[in-house]
């Protein structure tokens, strides 16, 4: 029989176990894969010569196996789901799942949804089937009550950004004020004198799109104003539906002064447009962005690594009690008030 890592003339090299790491540095089997994987009491001395020679005779764990020997047979991984990883505000949330999971020592597999709800199902389908230790979802389609089914057989499952109103209790989830800094913004515009105050939004499935409209209109109620239908413009889902709603606003006859954009992609759109070149309206986004500042965009900023890191460690407290009540953890977010270029 060939030795680990020796090649043989019939196929590929066999690769090393954990037998041959017990062997060879003469410790149990058991205590191998606890040094290997980081778990239990070992000593550091042990732990190092142990890792040492799997690192020479190119040792690889098999979660797959080790998953199986596990009750609910699921693997040292964690799904995630993103609406669109176009969107830049998703990379710094993916951040912060990153480093919960590193800590607990799983690796992240990430689904981009690409803003269409089949396939973030299928996505979501392919993560269970693959069974993930947990998900994270940040939800796009409006129908995901087949998640609560998945949650009664065990499933743990979060929610981030914006938890679907119909499962809202139900599931874990984590969220912004989304509402009350909405509110605070517009309050700011108002302050500034305008009383014309543009919207565009995208489509209001999840709860922080509503909660975003129901900030605009509590804002506007309180200044005794009314929402004028004629600023309004939702179901936006891309840069360039923003920038179309965008010019058709700036071109009314009595067009706004100020626009309101509920994130920062429909915010990249509005700029894009050529009513914003010729008007140069005062601009307020749900999400900062790089180019803000340059624009005198004032923000809203959800500090998307946070919420990430706070709905990892939702995920990896789940996992250790399942039978726990649903929790929801709430990010404040701040408004960063700019003056327009």
């Amino acid at each position: 029989m060939a030795s680990p890592g020796s090649p043989t003339n019939d196929g590929p090299r066999r690769r090393p176990r954990l037998q041959d790491i017990a062997e060879a540095t003469g410790v149990s089997i058991k205590t191998a894969s606890r040094a290997i994987r980081g778990e239990g009491p070992v000593r550091d001395d042990t732990r190092a010569r142990i890792i040492a020679e799997a690192d020479r005779l190119g040792f690889q764990l098999n979660d797959i196996a080790a998953g199986l020997r596990r009750k609910d047979q699921s693997m040292a991984t964690v799904g995630v789901t993103l609406g669109d990883f176009a969107n830049p505000f998703f990379a710094p949330m993916l951040r912060g799942i990153h480093g919960v999971a590193a800590q607990h020592q799983h690796l992240v597999l990430s689904g981009d949804a690409q803003n269409d709800a089949e396939l973030e199902h299928s996505v979501i389908r392919q993560f269970f089937a693959h069974r993930v230790a947990g998900l994270i979802v940040a939800p796009l389609g409006a129908d995901l009550g087949y998640l609560a089914d998945e949650a009664s057989y065990g499933a743990a499952i979060v929610f981030v950004d914006s938890p679907p109103p119909g499962l809202d209790g139900l599931l874990d989830a984590v969220t912004t004020t989304n509402e009350a800094t909405t509110r605070d913004g517009i309050a700011m515009l108002l302050a500034r004198g305008h009383r014309r105050i543009g919207y565009l939004g995208h489509p209001r499935s999840g709860s922080g799109a509503l909660e975003r409209w129901h900030g605009y209109r509590a804002a506007l109620e309180s200044a005794g104003l009314d929402v004028d239908q004629d600023l309004v413009r939702d179901g936006l889902v891309t840069d360039a539906d923003a920038t179309a709603a965008a010019d058709s606003m700036l071109a009314i006859a009595d067009p706004p002064t100020a626009v309101f954009t509920d994130n920062n992609r429909l915010c990249t759109g509005l700029l894009l447009s050529d009513g914003y070149a010729a008007s140069r309206v005062d601009v307020l986004s749900f999400d900062d962005f790089p180019l803000a500042p340059k624009f005198g965009v004032s923000v809203i900023d959800s500090d998307p690594y946070e919420v990430g890191r706070v709905g990892a460690q939702l995920l990896f407290d789940r996992l250790a009690d399942r039978a726990r009540p649903a929790q929801r953890a709430v990010v404040p977010a701040t408004l960063r008030v700019r003056q327009p270029v």
